[in-house]
């Protein structure tokens, strides 16, 4: 079956609920974003909530493959809360992506890299790298 997936965001209505980032408890009437899954399977409706303080956020939670997901209850909000939500929201989507470098090593490089070995041998002629450690 398939799950479906959306966020919501509320104020706590217990002191119950613990964020998922940092694991310390919600307050009640603190506000809270949570990541809803839903998952329909014969009759029977599973669903597993993971709530988050809205300063806990720093990448804004998406789907299975990345896909962005609908907000849910945003307007029972007071007009500041929904301001504030807004603004985390378009923060995080202007960050730029951390994305790894790939650097192509020289046959040089790639050859100080290794451990070279004059004489197979002579175990004593083998020199060492400081990426490598002499067992």
């Amino acid at each position: 079956m398939k799950m479906k997936q959306f966020l919501e965001c509320e104020y706590a209505l217990s002191n119950r609920i613990k964020c998922a980032t940092c694991h310390v408890v919600i307050f009640k009437n603190e506000l809270k974003i949570g990541h809803v899954y839903l998952k329909k399977d014969e009759g029977q409706q599973f669903d597993k909530k993971v709530w988050y303080h809205l300063h806990c956020i720093k990448k804004w939670p998406t789907g299975e493959k990345g896909q962005e997901l609908p907000l849910f209850r945003l307007q029972t909000l007071k007009l500041e809360d929904q301001l504030k939500i807004k603004d985390l929201y378009k923060s995080l989507q202007d960050k730029p992506k951390n994305k790894k470098e790939i650097k192509v090593l020289s046959k040089q490089e790639q050859y100080e890299k290794y451990v070279t070995v004059k004489n197979l041998n002579d175990p004593g002629q083998i020199d060492e790298d400081d990426d490598c450690i002499m067992l």
